[in-house]
């Protein structure tokens, strides 16, 4: 409220999408209130169809997602006791029981037909699931339920049938999330797909680059095969720029796909940096997924505050301590087994016993207080819980180091982090340097791209930045013929903000193949609840954490998520607040009797002057119109705030409070050439 007037808005079918942040926050549009709501009623199968309907990759990201729809997820906001809605780990559950690992029969993971509870016992375990059925979606099919993207499996279906569709053929360089994601889409366009994958396996930084006691490999290797699947080729140990060029792949193919990803990690530019000893995270996390060996020493460094940098502290931990115990039962004195996959199958049998003896010492620096740390919460407690030691507001000053090795490294002091323009300027406090001793440093400060591949194509832009120039809206480079996405055009994110890139690249490698565009069309439903409430002490629903291993059982190859029963699910699935559903008011029907905002327990109910409403020219429209029609006061409605409690309009006498659920589809059409 600004000078005794109400800055309103007038909702439109964006405001409406706004409004379910969890969808409106994920990359690709995953509708995850309506598969977190499937997990609530039981429907295991229709959740796993919806979660999987968007991102080809959704048994990877079950487990590793860095889950921007959690921390959009309105029901961790509207209180100090609320938590945000276990978004990530339900799609686990959801591909457990029907993603493509369920072909594999991964260890202690039920078939679907073994786990599946019949609806009336789940009902009867779950009391609140049968009332949630009852609340949501009234009368609509299993195609209306929940709201597609344009990428939908059906719009790229539809597309490929279309009358006219010309196949093209496709090389795709690398075979990471973005890559996969390509191949996906392009495979179900119709188009012949080849991958050249650099390295021996699929998965590029999701395999290499993320440790494996985060993601189950075998469960990876399942879901990458679904898409392999669809008839997609790939080659292995085909490093493009050496063997074979970019420019033969440009005169093969009709276009060609970058997805290299950032498989260098950036160097420390302070005195002592290129010391034996200094590593960087990549390289680290690279060399042990592998299984080569890493010889670490007792204590290590690890610099830096976001996620890499957990990943790679925690697993300095595991092999310091599978190192150790190696010594003592192997008899060796100064090497691994110089088998290098046997010496991690090893750390298998060693690890428990390893980390009871606590033979490596790891911490961690950060320029960022505890509060502005970028790593997920779970993973920094995960990481205390395993003894790994946090020191925030430290900056590296210089390596130390005695005949060419690493002994300690100095640190300094953090006075402030961002300017006052929010900026990234740290600013450091004199006099106030120490040294750390230490065997080894980590470096989890960034990764940059090999360029190589490029072999000097002076038509494919490169940024300042050291990443290829592209499209936001197709992919496509400066050359017509070249595209890309993922880590190589915008550095390092999320994954799922690579299955997006894959996704709009995919589409528009088509629209070059076809000759013409796409045309992107939105339509929505809307549907009355009359029977709308939520489920009995729903604001008492907590959010459960995640079961793992005990700490330890932490070690070697050991995945710690272990994900949650389909009991704790539907558990979880029931704290949904349902943002999808949206009270709407009819004024003719209001007899301004203030028994809606008298009863909101939120205070998200405001009547007021129509005179003090302003807004845009929409506004002002409608209060115009408003007034010459009578009107003298207006119901202004908080929804940042409303949980779809469904109280106002219960107690409404004139029923001029309904609750309806919204819902919206993308399609794709082509446009004439």
């Amino acid at each position: 409220m600004t000078n005794g007037r109400y800055h309103v808005v007038i909702p439109d079918t964006d405001y409406y999408r706004k409004m379910v942040k969890c969808q409106s926050a994920c990359p690709v549009q995953t509708d995850a209130r309506a598969y977190v709501t499937a997990v609530a009623r039981g429907e295991l199968e229709k959740g796993y169809q919806i979660a999987h309907d968007p991102n080809p990759l959704s048994t990877i990201c079950g487990r590793i997602c860095g889950a921007p729809c959690e921390i959009a997820c309105r029901r961790g906001s509207i209180g100090p006791d609320f938590e945000s809605v276990a978004i990530r780990p339900l799609k686990r559950l959801l591909t457990e029981r029907y993603g493509p690992e369920t072909a594999g029969h991964l260890p202690g993971i039920p078939s679907a037909e073994s786990d599946v509870t019949p609806l009336e016992s789940l009902r009867a375990a779950t009391p609140y699931a049968a009332a949630k059925k009852e609340m949501t979606f009234p009368g609509l099919g299993a195609d209306t339920d929940y709201s597609p993207a344009r990428w939908s499996r059906e719009n790229l279906k539809l597309l490929a049938g279309e009358s006219g569709h010309k196949v093209g053929k496709i090389a795709i360089i690398g075979a990471g999330p973005s890559s996969l994601t390509v191949a996906n889409d392009l495979a179900l366009l119709g188009h012949q797909v080849i991958i050249y994958e650099a390295g021996p396996k699929t998965g590029g930084m999701m395999r290499y680059g993320v440790p494996v006691y985060r993601v189950d490999q075998q469960a990876m290797d399942l879901e990458i095969q679904s898409i392999l699947d669809l008839g997609v080729t790939i080659h292995f140990d085909m490093r493009v720029g050496k063997d074979v060029m970019l420019a033969d792949l440009r005169r093969d193919f009709d276009a060609v796909f970058l997805g290299m990803g950032l498989m260098s990690g950036r160097r420390l530019g302070v005195e002592g940096a290129n010391l034996d000893g200094v590593v960087t995270a990549v390289d680290l996390l690279l060399n042990y997924n592998l299984g080569y060996k890493m010889t670490l020493g007792k204590r290590v460094i690890v610099v830096g505050g976001g996620d890499v940098a957990m990943d790679a502290a925690r697993t300095a931990l595991r092999l310091g301590q599978a190192t150790a115990e190696q010594k003592t039962a192997l008899g060796e004195t100064e090497h691994r087994s110089d088998d290098a996959s046997d010496a991690v199958h090893e750390a298998l049998d060693v690890a428990r016993t390893a980390l009871r003896l606590g033979v490596a010492e790891v911490k961690m620096i950060s320029l960022e207080s505890w509060e502005e740390l970028p790593a997920s919460k779970f993973e920094i407690e995960e990481a205390l819980e395993e003894g790994i030691t946090i020191h925030p507001r430290f900056g590296p000053n210089r390596v130390i180091g005695k005949n060419g090795k690493v002994t300690g490294l100095e640190v300094v002091e953090v006075e402030s982090v961002f300017d006052e323009n929010r900026r990234f300027n740290p600013k450091f406090k004199p006099k106030t340097e120490k040294v750390m001793e230490c065997d080894t440093v980590i470096l989890a400060i960034g990764q940059s791209a090999d360029l190589n591949a490029l072999d000097n194509a002076k038509d494919i832009h490169v940024t300042p930045r050291g990443f290829v120039e592209v499209s936001p809206e197709t992919g496509q480079t400066s050359a017509p013929d070249v595209f890309s996405g993922g880590d190589m055009a915008y550095g390092p994110r999320m994954i799922i903000h690579a299955v997006r890139d894959g996704h709009l690249a995919a589409l528009g490698i088509d629209q070059k193949i076809q000759g013409r565009s796409l045309k992107h069309d939105v339509t929505t439903q809307w549907t009355d609840l009359p029977t709308h409430t939520m489920p009995e002490n729903w604001t008492k629903l907590t959010r459960e954490k995640i079961p793992g291993l005990p700490v330890e059982r932490r070690t070697g190859l050991s995945v710690v998520e272990l994900g949650y029963s389909q009991e704790q699910a539907e558990k979880q699935g029931l704290r949904c607040l349902e943002c999808s559903v949206n009270t709407v008011f009819d004024g003719s029907k209001c007899i301004l009797c203030n028994g809606c905002v008298d009863v909101c327990p939120w205070n998200c109910l405001k009547i007021v002057s129509i005179n003090q409403l302003a807004g845009d020219a929409t506004v002002s429209q409608v209060v115009n119109s408003a007034i010459e029609g009578g009107a003298v006061a207006a119901m202004l409605k908080d929804d940042t705030s409303c949980t779809r409690c469904a109280l106002c309009a219960e107690r409404c006498p004139t029923d001029a409070i309904t609750m309806e659920a919204f819902r919206f589809k993308e399609t794709l059409t082509y446009n004439e050439s």
